[in-house]
């Protein structure tokens, strides 16, 4: 694959690295939704209540891919930024760097969790063979919290004093770790309910006959 993100990921550089890659696992998740979404806006028989919910969850989709193609560019950013006050900038800047590098692959997380939302509002009510599909994003977006985790978790590591001691750190880590058990959560409950769909026939309750 000779994908621009692909390619500057493998060069010998320190940017981008496991933040800016976690991001773009969650943004392969949400291209997944996307195409699920759009192929049930294209069925000639969409009521128009139907495709004014699609409309809307595509929206969100919309809003989230933003989102998480800003952290992908800021992430690979923040690692610039720290290597370079720690090398000659101010305290200040240093602190300000080191935050946003523990700050950005978090908030990376968090958007991954809220993609597991989205794909549980999809498999509610997509055609059946559609539901694989989702199945999949939501792996992406669970890989995408998992990888974000180990660099939060990792950059911790570059506080100059013990971040579980009192101080702008303290509790991060538990921080950390708390938003990836509910991610965990999330993840587990999105693929019982679609694997129950698959079992069931594609019916599930409170949705159409598909």
């Amino acid at each position: 694959m000779n994908e621009p993100f692909l390619l500057a990921l493998s060069k010998p550089e320190p940017s981008p690295g496991g933040g800016a890659a976690a991001a773009y696992s969650a943004c392969l998740g949400l291209a997944l939704l996307k195409k699920v979404i759009n192929l049930e806006l294209l069925r000639p028989e969409v009521t128009e209540e139907l495709a004014a919910v699609w409309d809307d969850l595509l929206e969100q989709t919309e809003v989230a891919e933003e989102i998480l193609e800003r952290l992908l560019h800021e992430d690979s950013r923040a690692y610039v930024d720290f290597t370079e006050a720690r090398s000659g900038g101010t305290e200040g800047s240093f602190s300000a760097a080191l935050e946003n590098l523990i700050d950005c692959p978090f908030k990376i997380m968090e958007q991954s969790c809220q993609g597991q939302g989205l794909i549980s509002e999809a498999g509610k009510l997509c055609k059946r063979y559609l539901l694989s599909d989702l199945l999949v994003a939501g792996e992406f977006f669970l890989a995408a919290v998992q990888g974000a985790c180990h660099i939060a978790r990792t950059n911790l590591y570059l506080v100059p004093d013990d971040p579980s001691k009192e101080g702008p750190y303290a509790g991060t880590r538990d921080k950390i770790l708390r938003l990836q058990n509910c991610c965990q959560d999330a993840y587990d409950m999105v693929q019982e309910q679609i694997r129950l769909r698959i079992r069931l026939g594609g019916s599930a309750p409170g949705s159409p006959a598909l």
